[in-house]
């Protein structure tokens, strides 16, 4: 059956030109109905449900079979293997019945035409011999030639019962006349798009729903568009619930539809990045973890939304601020009040930006220093000093502005910055005094070109550029003591952001600004530090510290499952924790290693280098364990900046002593934190003194603003 002479007769077979019976009417037009050696093809053969072999002699040879018209023009009676076959005995008037013929016939007629099939009737001659008035009824088209022959099977007797097999046997298939290229499936329940996943939608059976709420008229009206196709069970379902409260299975074309409105119903629970392993800065990890916000990014107070338009001035900007901090490099004039700068303007606020100066210069997210126009006549020092009064002195940060702010223009755009800083300052709090430590972020202006953030101005450099200051002494670094203020400052800042599952994710010194709140001196007091520090921040040393920024690539814990593991696939350079830099997972470690970074360069005045030692014991995996290279002068607290850079260098051997033991390692910091407070407050006095070293520090700030 399968030779290739084989093959070739079938395609001879196909490939002969149709004969067309004009019947005499030479005026036929070729494209009307033709008609073949196979009319005689029918479906039946290959049904939706079983099939049956059908015998040469049953299903009737063509001389035998079809009715063959002799030189008078009279039609012959079929002949088979069972008797007493007549079409008029034995062919049942279906159409009488009031159903559809199922006869398929393959006309070709104008898709143009409604009706392009008639219902025509031949005379057929009793066993009287008389014409009979119920004649059995064909399908023919109306563009069908005169003298097209019909073919009946016959019925075979009641007794007889047809081999079944299954749909679409091999051997049935041979058999067929012409080749099936059609597939029927059929569309049940398991084939619709259904969200399993989601266990606030559906239940455990996919046509029942545990929503116990009423929907609205819209969403019962999108319901019933998917009633057709919804299982049959759902009749019986139907009967013990009442109407108007079940949803049906979600195709993929009304998924949006029925489940937008649900997803305003509440915040989604558990994680919204389901993988155990992923890169936590990936463009597509950020903006799903932005799309399943509660709340929304949208009703963020100071968020300005125009995705769907471009500002088009930036390059423009950039370009006019770069000349215009060329051209008055040389200035005296520190806070940059040139005569001619360039404006800023959005269109959902009235208030103007007038750019000073460039104080960064990224790559892709340059900072300038912007006059608001709408606190122009604001005194900036008063703002300040009415901000750090008082116990809830850091309360709506994002709310006080002044009249020199930061813009940081963002490229590519992108509010997760935005979004980290104040998810910072409301899960701290307030009361919190680590959030005065934290940058607050006013405005997000974001655009299909550009992003704009408005920031905070703070004009008192950052910690490098402290460290840079004291190294033109002649120990070439900071002393001990104001080395260890300000690690105390940066252990409480990054503890309060673990304990709200916030990564920063990009310590270091250049990121730490120096904070330098004015003092309000009591009536006929002194406005001084006390010479004496406190851990609490009395004497006025709360007003003094770091405050963090750039969250651009700030995590958020609390979006990711508790197993979950982060990789870099970034270039990583020494500055990066071990973890990135040797391909292996890593998540709080980013933060750990960038802390001792910080605290490293305080210390001695250059860049973290770790080495491997694995001789002390087990460490973060597989026995490895590091530490600094540098080493620590004698005279100072060795064993605290020890086991400082030990718990941040080998987190992973500290966290049997946490909760669950594993990271965040917020007790083994806190120890090391509480034993810096216990030294700095018993020290604070020796030598020049804690309080000599922050008034150094304070006139060099003041000078360079």
């Amino acid at each position: 059956m399968h030779t290739k002479a084989a093959t070739d007769d079938i395609y001879e077979i196909f490939n002969q030109p149709l004969k067309v019976a004009h019947n005499g009417d030479e005026s036929a037009d070729d494209d009307d109905y033709e008609t073949d050696d196979y009319t005689g093809y029918t479906s039946g053969a290959e049904s939706t449900g079983t099939t049956r072999n059908i015998s040469t002699s049953e299903a009737g040879d063509e001389d035998a079979v079809e009715n063959e018209v002799d030189e008078e023009g009279s039609d012959a009676k079929s002949v088979s293997e069972w008797s007493d076959f007549t079409a008029r005995k034995h062919i049942p008037d279906v159409l009488r019945e009031g159903e559809q013929d199922d006869t398929q016939a393959s006309n070709r007629f104008d898709g143009a035409d409604p009706e392009p099939s008639v219902l025509v009737s031949e005379p057929a001659e009793d066993e009287e011999g008389e014409e009979d008035d119920d004649e059995v009824l064909t399908p023919v088209s109306e563009y069908s030639l005169p003298g097209t022959r019909t073919s009946f099977i016959p019925i075979p007797p009641e007794d007889y019962v047809p081999p079944m097999r299954p749909y679409r046997d091999p051997v049935e298939v041979a058999n067929n006349r012409l080749p099936f290229m059609t597939p029927i499936t059929e569309r049940t329940e398991s084939s619709l798009d259904i969200e399993a996943g989601d266990e606030s939608v559906h239940s455990k059976t996919p046509c029942r729903r545990e929503d116990k709420t009423a929907l609205s008229e819209d969403e019962e009206e999108d319901t019933l568009d998917l009633e057709a196709l919804s299982s049959p069970l759902r009749e019986v379902v139907n009967d013990d619930l009442p109407k108007g409260r079940i949803t049906q299975p979600f195709l993929q074309k009304s998924t949006a539809s029925v489940s937008k409105p649900l997803a305003a119903k509440g915040a989604p629970k558990g994680p919204i990045i389901k993988d155990v392993q992923c890169n936590p800065m990936d463009d597509s990890v950020r903006d799903e973890i932005l799309a399943n916000l509660q709340p929304p990014l949208s009703s963020y107070e100071g968020f300005f939304d125009h995705r769907d338009e471009k500002y088009e001035k930036g390059a423009e900007i950039r370009k006019s601020s770069k000349a215009l901090s060329k051209n008055n490099r040389n200035s005296t004039d520190k806070t940059g009040n040139l005569s001619a700068s360039v404006m800023v303007q959005f269109s959902d606020t009235t208030t103007q930006y007038a750019i000073k100066k460039e104080l960064g210069a990224g790559a892709f997210a340059p900072v300038y220093l912007v006059e608001n126009s709408s606190h122009a006549g604001a005194d900036e020092d008063e703002e300040v000093a009415q901000a750090a009064m008082g116990r809830g002195a850091f309360a709506c940060a994002h709310n006080r502005r002044s009249a020199l702010e930061a813009l940081k223009m963002e490229q590519p755009p992108t509010p997760w910055e935005f979004h980290m800083m104040r998810l910072a300052h409301t899960r701290l709090g307030p009361q919190h005094r680590a959030t005065a430590s934290l940058s607050a972020a006013l405005e997000m202006h974001l655009y299909q070109d550009d992003g704009f953030l408005i920031l905070p101005y703070h004009p008192h450099g950052t910690l490098l550029d402290i460290v840079n200051l004291f190294r033109a002494d002649p120990s070439g670094v900071m002393d001990e003591q104001l080395a260890m203020f300000f690690s105390i400052e940066l252990f409480r800042t990054v503890e309060a952001l673990h304990a709200k599952q916030i990564l920063h994710g990009d310590l270091k010194a250049d990121n730490c600004l120096l904070r330098l709140d004015q003092l309000q001196a009591p009536a006929g007091g002194d406005s001084d530090l006390s010479t004496q520090w406190s851990r609490s921040g009395a004497g006025g040393w709360a007003t003094r510290g770091i405050t963090l920024i750039d969250f651009g690539r700030g995590i958020d814990m609390r979006c990711f499952a508790p197993e979950a593991q982060f990789v870099a696939d970034w270039k990583t350079t020494a500055q990066d924790c071990a973890e990135m830099r040797e391909g292996r997972p890593w998540t709080w470690q980013v933060d750990y290693h960038g802390l001792a970074g910080t605290v490293h360069v305080l210390l001695f005045g250059k860049y973290i280098e770790t080495a491997r030692c694995d001789a002390g014991g087990l460490g973060t995996a597989g026995g490895r364990r590091y530490k600094i290279r540098e080493s620590l002068k004698r005279y100072w607290q060795t064993e605290i900046w020890a086991e400082c850079f030990d718990v941040l260098l080998n987190p992973g051997a500290f966290v049997e002593a946490e909760e669950g033991a594993r990271m965040p390692v917020l007790r083994s910091m806190r120890r090391v934190r509480e034993r810096m407070e216990e030294c700095l407050e018993a020290s604070c006095e020796r030598g020049v003194g804690l309080r000599a070293l922050m008034g150094r520090v304070e006139a060099w700030a003041k000078a360079r603003r």
